[in-house]
């Protein structure tokens, strides 16, 4: 997935036409069928991520760039973090495992992260930097690459921000011994400028669109809301599964004072003790996310998954209706095509089991809605927290 949105008019006065190519001498709409079966067999569902890479040249000593990796997780099925890290034996290697697939930012999808962080690991952490030739641009499908090391200390830094060093990028790209790779997508676009232009928008209406990170989503969709020719991108399906901060969900609890003075936007939010007066119901992350899923012109299939990290019940501390409420607007895809999943509720017993009253997307609160809301367990963040102070203690014991 390029890094940048390509300037099409200049790609297309110095593409090719391959008049010579027998593919290209098939009918428009077989090419398109030809182009979907592969992108089903290599790349339906794709994991979008933001890395660091160092650049001499830059004065942050690095640069952002995209890249992608496939996803192997069924969403459907039971999510068994909690079972297996309840089952297993404290101070274990098999607990500290779990554990650490329990807190994983990608959630549902900790097999992906791990499975991306093994590839990166068996390149050895080698980049692949690109060689301009004298005389060409950079829109070039098929520029050189020089190899250099991950300096100390960024390969950690890279596993920190995005959970995996990426497969390929547009500008940049890892592989074995300094070999260029090509993988999913790619050994279709760097075939030949035509082929790019062509098969691009089969790619972006095809691919779901995964995202586990509120901000790497908010960046990426960016480059395609305020895009001149969305129809050279547009993208139809998007998966958003993301385990939310307390930070952020606070911003949204109501205020002690129900009727207010009319301009309510949420609490200040507090973090380490201190006020973030720039974060507000209107300007946050999340926020940022919601419009930019409102904004998308070919959206067909939307699909949110939420968790919280906060080590209290989401059904006490996220005001859904408040939280939720800039997704009433997406209007794209209808209610079988936009499926919201969140947490379950806690059997009505009582005033404590439903402390936020009829501010749960439930009942008539979900009259006119555009999605459909699935609820399932979530893993018990304090029970977690708790267990993993007895582990402590236990290797604490064991080590004396």
């Amino acid at each position: 997935m390029a890094s940048r949105t390509l300037n099409t008019a200049s790609f297309n006065r110095s593409a090719d036409p391959q008049l010579s190519s027998r593919f290209f001498t098939l009918p428009a709409e077989i090419r398109n069928l030809i182009y979907l079966e592969f992108w089903k067999l290599n790349c339906a569902h794709q994991h979008i991520v933001k890395h660091e890479l160092p650049e001499d040249d830059h004065p942050q000593g690095f640069t952002e760039q995209w890249s992608h990796v496939p996803c192997i997780t069924d969403p459907s099925a039971p999510d068994t973090r909690w079972p297996q890290y309840a089952d297993s034996q404290p101070a274990s290697e098999e607990r500290q495992v779990w554990g650490k697939r329990l807190k994983s930012e990608w959630c549902l999808h900790w097999a992906c992260e791990e499975q991306a962080g093994d590839a990166a690991k068996s390149t050895g952490w080698i980049a692949l930097k690109r060689v301009k030739r004298p005389g060409e641009g950079n829109e070039h499908a098929d520029d050189e690459f020089e190899t250099y090391p991950i300096p100390p200390g960024l390969g950690s830094a890279l596993q920190k921000r995005s959970g995996n060093l990426p497969h390929w990028t547009m500008e940049k790209g890892f592989g074995q011994s300094g070999r260029k790779t090509k993988a999913g997508p790619m050994s279709v676009l760097t075939t030949c400028k035509r082929m790019y232009l062509e098969a691009l928008p089969s790619l972006y209406a095809n691919t779901t669109f995964i995202f586990t990170d509120t901000r790497t989503a908010v960046d990426f969709l960016a480059l395609y809301t305020n895009s001149t020719n969305p129809d050279q991108h547009p993208i139809r399906s998007v998966e958003i599964c993301i385990r939310v901060t307390n930070l952020i969900t606070e911003i949204y609890y109501p205020p002690t004072d129900p009727h207010g003075n009319g301009n309510d936007t949420g609490p200040p939010a507090i973090f380490a003790g201190r006020a973030r007066p720039a974060l507000s119901m209107a300007h946050n992350p999340w926020q940022q996310l919601c419009d930019a899923l409102v904004a998308l012109p070919h959206l067909h299939n939307l699909h949110v998954w939420l968790d919280s990290s906060d080590l209290r019940p989401w059904h006490k501390r996220v005001s859904e209706t408040r939280f939720l409420g800039r997704l009433f607007d997406v209007r794209g895809p209808g209610p079988g095509r936009f499926v919201l999943s969140l947490p379950e509720l806690p059997e009505r017993r009582g005033p404590d089991t439903h402390v936020l009253g009829d501010q749960y997307l439930e009942g008539e609160r979900l009259e006119g809605a555009p999605f459909t809301v699935e609820r399932g367990p979530r893993p018990n963040n304090w029970r977690v927290h708790l267990r993993n102070i007895v582990s402590v203690g236990a290797v604490a014991a064991i080590g004396a």
